[in-house]
């Protein structure tokens, strides 16, 4: 390592005089001969100190030359792969630079032969705009995701369903949701993510709307319109991130996607408050139809004030507009955030769906009561967003590896949630109104928001031009989990009538096989 950083040295100002000659043969118009053969010379004489070093350190020199010219997304990738560290020398170690960036590189590779996008400059202070816009319909997302954990109370009581029948209408959502999710970031990626935005809350949004005609049709219709709300929600994520990832400077990446999470929380939270209230004054039925319309609102702000932003990496080149399956889904990393996705979402999905029931059934909380302290969680987690984006930004500006600040991030996002889940699992019998529960949930799900600069981050992290790509396949595995774990809590608890092994424990086991593959 020295004997390469000692080389790097005495040939910089060499490399540094070469960027700025014209390359021998392309100088400008009205270059003389003469001009463009000192040009040559002055090219022959810098390189003669690179000569003389051994292959190996030739080739280390090469990636660094290499990585001068690179952007700033392209670096902090390089920084953060795994293998980044000087562990050998020579080609072997500028192959796994180049491995560890891939998706990177190869959005580079295909834009390089189209026309460039003028330089972005300073951050665009429209920017912040777009994602409080986004962040809303984040909130109404949530807000259309949430209403039946509420409603779906007085509807089984009209309707007559068990545990068993919920559960499968509540995971209905999620179904559609992961049917759209890839399709999501791909049609972002090629038609922007304000269109596929518009889409996808006018999709959720209609589908919300037309919940209460269904239900009185029959269990199987409206469990149709609950997978068209999931397809809708499942379009938005990869319109969201290639949003982020085209207006967010990657310094406030990690600030942006928690601003996101957090109006996830906040529809929890005002979706929560606000179904009781609706229900006792215009029955059910008006939850959805308030909430629907609220949605179809939002379509028409984001029409005027919505925007696409180009930037260079994003530019398509002519005739290369084909998604590269096969080189992300060969992405070794990209496999380990969708792990990781699978697990949060496993134990997110169960908890926001299902304490309701939990602290009406367990507790005997009324149906006021129980949405009210099921806004806590929320609340808290907003917080927390906050506040771990914030030590997530201010440690990559300090200089540590952006891999690092993930890791750290999301490694407790899935710690201090499991420690909570086992003290939960662990009470037994608990007398009712008891705060403990409320307390420990509460802290589960409020710490869990620390993903928000972990794994949800990644997703712009890994590229620009496909992050929208790249989020549709991990949050296709995470609505898969979110099917899985509301069918598995339903059909668990009329079997077993147990919480924790319905709901609690499964979430352990999946928050550590996330853990354990994001590191």
């Amino acid at each position: 390592r020295e004997s390469v950083m000692t080389a790097f040295s005495a040939v910089k100002p060499c490399m540094g005089h070469l960027r700025c000659q014209p390359t021998p043969g392309h100088g400008s118009p009205g270059s003389s001969q003469r001009q463009r053969q000192a040009a040559r010379l002055t090219q022959h004489a810098a390189l003669e100190p690179a000569r003389k070093l051994p292959a190996g350190v030739r080739a280390v020199l090469g990636g660094a030359c290499a990585a001068a010219t690179l952007s700033l997304s392209q670096r902090l990738r390089l920084a953060a792969a795994p293998s980044g560290r000087l562990r050998n020398s020579g080609r072997r170690e500028l192959r796994s630079w180049l491995r560890a960036s891939q998706t990177e590189t190869l959005s580079t590779t295909l834009s390089s032969s189209a026309p460039r996008a003028p330089d972005q400059g300073e951050p665009d202070e429209r920017r912040f705009l777009i994602i409080g816009l986004v962040a809303a319909a984040y909130v109404i997302w949530q807000m259309d995701k949430v209403n039946l954990s509420v409603a779906i109370l007085p509807m089984a009581s009209q309707y007559g369903w068990d545990a068993a029948e919920v559960g499968l209408i509540q995971s209905s959502l999620f179904y559609g949701y992961a049917a759209s999710t890839i399709l999501g970031g791909v049609l972002a990626t090629k038609y922007g993510g304000k269109q596929i935005l518009l889409l996808a809350v006018t999709l959720f949004s209609t589908g919300t709307l037309l919940a209460p005609f269904a239900a009185g049709v029959s269990t199987e219709v409206l469990i149709l319109t609950r997978v068209l709300v999931g397809i809708g929600e499942g379009l938005a994520p990869g319109a969201a991130l290639t949003l982020v990832a085209s207006w967010i400077p990657p310094t406030e990446r990690s600030r942006a996607v928690a601003t996101l999470g957090s109006g996830k929380n906040t529809g929890s939270i005002a979706g929560l408050l606000l179904a009781p209230l609706v229900i006792t004054a215009f029955g059910w039925q008006g939850l959805f139809f308030s909430f629907g319309s609220l949605g179809l609102a939002w379509a028409l702000a984001w029409v005027v004030l919505g925007e696409d932003r180009k930037t260079a990496e994003q530019t398509p080149a002519e005739g290369s507009e084909d998604v590269p399956w096969s080189r992300i889904l060969g992405t070794a990393q990209i496999w380990a955030v969708v792990a990781a996705h699978f697990g949060h979402d496993w134990g997110a999905y169960a908890l926001l769906t299902w304490t309701p029931k939990y602290l009406n059934q367990e507790l005997g909380f009324d149906l006021q009561g129980s949405s009210q302290l099921t806004v806590l969680p929320g609340a808290v987690a907003v917080a927390v967003a906050a506040l771990g984006s914030t030590v997530a930004d201010s440690l990559l500006a300090g200089g540590m590896e952006l891999t690092q600040v993930r890791k750290w991030l999301q490694g407790l996002g899935f710690f201090l949630p499991c420690v909570c889940l086992a003290v939960l699992s662990s009470l037994g019998e608990v007398p009712q109104g008891s705060p403990v529960p409320i307390a420990l949930i509460t802290a589960g799900v409020a710490t869990s928001a620390l993903s928000y600069s972990g794994l949800y981050a990644s997703h712009a992290d890994l590229s620009k031009k496909y992050s929208g790509v790249i989020s549709g396949i991990s949050t296709t595995f995470g609505a898969l989990a979110g099917a899985g774990s509301n069918a598995f809590a339903g059909y668990a608890l009329k079997a077993t009538g147990s919480w924790s092994i319905s709901l609690f424990l499964p979430s352990i086991v999946f928050y550590l096989i996330g853990w354990i593959s994001y590191q």
